[in-house]
């Protein structure tokens, strides 16, 4: 029975190692993509190839189709670069804090306080990051139409908005839950 069991944690071990290389395609791809903005915004190239029917991961949603980006100045493309650039290296870090989770779990460290803060670490990222995002929008809208004949801006909260910070809190909230285990479990553990 105990050999199923070392099987088992070995094999679990195995797709934890393999989910932190996994891990490490879109830390790259979204690397490459912090400077999807600057191109955007200063030197008016769409998104380096990476979009897909008119959708830019990398580029915010908050830009109107007659907002001529050609027009802005410098302070403009500057602001909304640094925004969205922002949004990007969150997401990042968050996704580094998957890959050290995975990478402890690899080395079958499941309890403990520090795969617990890893797990803690990616669910509040990505809360700022949901929050960043619709925060955002508004400001990033604002600074793109200041010279135009008629500023404006927008905020929406999407269904998508509410289903990802539902998500990354119960994650952080299971971050938290984790630790506390581990620090009871550590406890019972000095008792004995």
């Amino acid at each position: 029975m105990n050999t199923d069991i070392a099987k088992n944690q070995t094999r679990l071990n195995q797709y934890c190692k393999f989910m932190a290389v996994l891990i490490l395609l879109p830390i790259l791809f979204m690397l490459i993509g912090t400077v999807s903005p600057m191109l955007f915004y200063f030197f008016h190239t769409n998104n380096i190839g990476l979009e897909s029917q008119g959708y830019s991961f990398f580029i915010s949603m908050a830009i109107d189709d007659g907002l001529d980006i050609t027009t802005l100045t410098f302070w403009q493309a500057a602001l909304a670069t640094f925004i969205d650039t922002t949004k990007i290296i969150i997401l990042i870090y968050a996704f580094y804090q998957l890959r050290l989770l995975f990478v402890n779990f690899g080395e079958a460290d499941y309890f403990s306080i520090k795969s617990a803060n890893y797990c803690y670490k990616f669910g509040k990222l990505l809360v700022i990051w949901a929050v960043v995002g619709v925060l955002s929008e508004p400001i990033l809208t604002a600074i793109l139409s200041y010279h135009q004949p008629e500023p404006y801006f927008s905020i929406s909260f999407a269904s998508e908005d509410f289903m990802t910070l539902l998500l990354a809190a119960s994650i952080m909230f299971i971050g938290q839950i984790l630790k506390k285990a581990c620090q009871i479990a550590e406890e019972n553990r000095q008792f004995i």
